[in-house]
């Protein structure tokens, strides 16, 4: 979502005539150095942004300065807010290309369309699984949920049987996690999650879709992915990693509960013993394998199975001729 908070950070430069970047990184919960980076890029596009150190410095645009290009059409505002991965599923490339060409020329006058656009749209880059989908119904939910029209969907359960059940529900959000589709929607006045390749149908009606007073999709969904995440991590371990596999780590195993188990985390000289909870047994397996000199303290099991698959490992890439370590019949 880069676009987007070039975007916004444009917009608020033109409306404040000095901000800092440690107070543009708290409100877009980015550190200093991706503002930094962010400010970069608007210099490179032309932006005459000026930054400047000490008690009166901070960071601005040139005063009077006004972009010679046309202003964007809505539909291009919000491909530019929602971003490229998404306007490309969402059939809006176009809109999207062009919105990147006329970036230089947002008006403070559309704050308010690009809020519905938030209000409706949310793109949390950290995954659940691996694979990927475009759902067919995609488009068609889409339209629902931007025209804030109501839509009957049919849903395949979850289960052996794998019965799909029809529902009248009120449109409240898209959510792109990963690569990933899901609809946020009311459901007898309660919103539930939908993941969108489950939706095998979809009609839209003329009646308007009804939005909970207060409703914001970016709490729901934080609230909604905290509680799935702690139903999944159940395996209580505790590492030790040196300072330096820090980063491989909250690579290997990505979320919050990582990055907390990391700050909260035991240090003795250069190593950290850290606590945190993980998903089943196989699949921490696997995240710790792409941890360079970790050391599981504990369950006992995945000590043991981790040294198993690192000596099987180290035991296929030992000094040798590639491939003399098995025999020509070992993969069947």
């Amino acid at each position: 979502m880069r676009s987007s908070r070039l975007v916004a950070i444009l917009m608020e430069l033109s409306r404040d005539s000095r901000t800092s970047v440690s107070r543009l990184a708290e409100r877009h919960e980015v550190s200093t150095r991706t503002i930094q980076r962010d400010i970069a890029a608007l210099h490179d596009l032309g932006v005459p942004v000026w930054t400047r150190t000490g008690p009166t410095g901070g960071v601005g645009l040139v005063e009077g300065w006004r972009s010679p290009l046309t202003g964007m059409s809505s539909s291009e505002l919000r491909a530019l807010v929602i971003g490229e991965t998404a306007s490309r599923d969402l059939g809006m490339q176009v809109d999207f290309e062009v919105a990147r060409l006329k970036l230089l020329s947002v008006p403070t006058a559309r704050d308010g369309e690009v809020e519905p656009a938030r209000e409706r749209f949310l793109v949390d880059k950290s995954r659940w699984f691996g694979s990927s989908d475009r759902p067919e119904a995609l488009p068609a939910v889409a339209r629902a949920v931007w025209s804030g029209r109501r839509l009957t969907i049919c849903y395949e359960r979850r289960g052996d049987d794998r019965a799909t059940v029809s529902r009248l529900v009120d449109p409240l959000g898209l959510v792109l996690k990963g690569d990933n589709w899901y609809l946020v929607a009311a459901h007898g006045s309660h919103p539930r999650t939908y993941r969108l390749s489950r939706i095998t149908g979809c009609v839209i009606h003329d009646e308007p879709s009804v939005r909970p007073s207060g409703f914001s999709l970016e709490e729901y969904w934080t609230r909604s992915r905290e509680e799935f995440e702690s139903s999944i991590h159940t395996l209580p371990v505790r590492l030790l990693i040196p300072e330096g596999s820090v980063e491989h780590l909250t690579s290997s195993v990505p979320g919050p509960g990582t990055r907390h188990a990391v700050d909260t985390a035991r240090r003795y000289g250069g190593l950290l013993e850290i606590d945190l909870t993980m998903e089943k047994h196989s699949i921490a397996l696997a995240q710790l394998l792409g941890v360079p000199e970790v050391e599981v303290l504990e369950p006992a099991a995945l000590r043991r199975d981790l040294h198993l698959r690192a000596a099987a490992i180290a035991d296929r890439n030992r000094a040798g001729d590639p491939g003399s370590v098995v025999s020509p019949t070992s993969f069947g």
